[in-house]
């Protein structure tokens, strides 16, 4: 997990400096990267045997996240970079972990419990202080 946060901190500063470029020139450029690099871990899962295809459930799943944590999120997450800069962007992927708790409550039958709420306190808490004090640092003289 603190990899993959330095790394997307990492790609959300860069973000600044991306051309300027049409958005679908930009995700087929991120998305084909991540397929051919992704190719021979897949080719090695089945030359072990341990690759399967999905049922239509598992492809029902694959078109879920291909089309909104994948496509739509991306593109809604650097025009976010572009509107508002990549340090206040930035704060809100500590959302990520709120919406995966939570859709695992509503999808899949998870329970509810008071960590789970004093977590969500305290992200959206450190986004408000966060937001809170950049305004008011941009605000003074």
């Amino acid at each position: 997990m603190l990899v993959s946060s330095v790394v997307y901190s990492g790609y959300t500063i860069a973000l600044r400096f991306k051309p300027q470029l049409h958005w679908v020139s930009l995700m087929i450029a991120l998305t084909g990267s991540a397929f051919i690099t992704s190719l021979p871990f897949a080719a090695g899962e089945f030359a072990m045997g341990y690759g399967q295809l999905p049922d239509t459930k598992g492809w029902l799943i694959l078109l879920y996240v291909l089309i909104f944590p994948s496509l739509l999120a991306q593109i809604l997450y650097i025009r976010g970079v572009e509107m508002i800069g990549a340090n206040r962007a930035g704060l809100f992927i500590n959302l990520v972990p709120i919406f995966g708790t939570l859709l695992s409550i509503i999808l899949l039958g998870e329970d509810f419990y008071i960590y789970h709420a004093i977590a969500l306190a305290m992200v959206f808490g450190g986004i408000a202080m966060a937001e809170h004090s950049g305004r008011r640092f941009e605000a003074t003289p």
